[in-house]
């Protein structure tokens, strides 16, 4: 398989996963039953299917260009999916680093 395919699914499911943690996260521990909400379930699975993939990632490429790329990547996709899902805002010093982030990205890509 395609490694960026790899990487883009570790990517995908790994943002997913904190989405659905931010969905379903309760507020107080208990009663426990508040940890076996689907969404809650759901981001432990997609962050198994995140880690199988982060380590068929890390078995084909540089730990020193994947790691940081995809936790870039994540930290991005995050900020972006809590403005557009989430109704939260970016002022000009997160949207400043998310860009150098991105930036960064692409450097470390190209550099594969």
């Amino acid at each position: 398989m395609n490694v960026w395919l790899l990487v883009a699914g570790a990517i995908v499911c790994n943002v997913l996963a904190q989405l659905s943690i931010k969905y379903s996260a309760p507020i107080a521990l208990l009663p426990l039953q508040n940890w076996f909400a689907p969404s809650m379930i759901a981001a432990v699975m997609l962050y198994g299917v995140s880690f199988v993939l982060t380590a068929l990632v890390y078995a084909r490429l540089p730990l020193s260009v994947a790691s940081p790329l995809m936790a870039g990547a994540v930290f991005t996709l995050i900020g972006i999916s809590a403005v557009w899902l989430l109704g939260e805002t970016l002022g000009p010093a997160r949207i400043a680093g998310m860009t150098l982030v991105a930036a960064g990205i692409l450097l470390l890509a190209r550099d594969v």
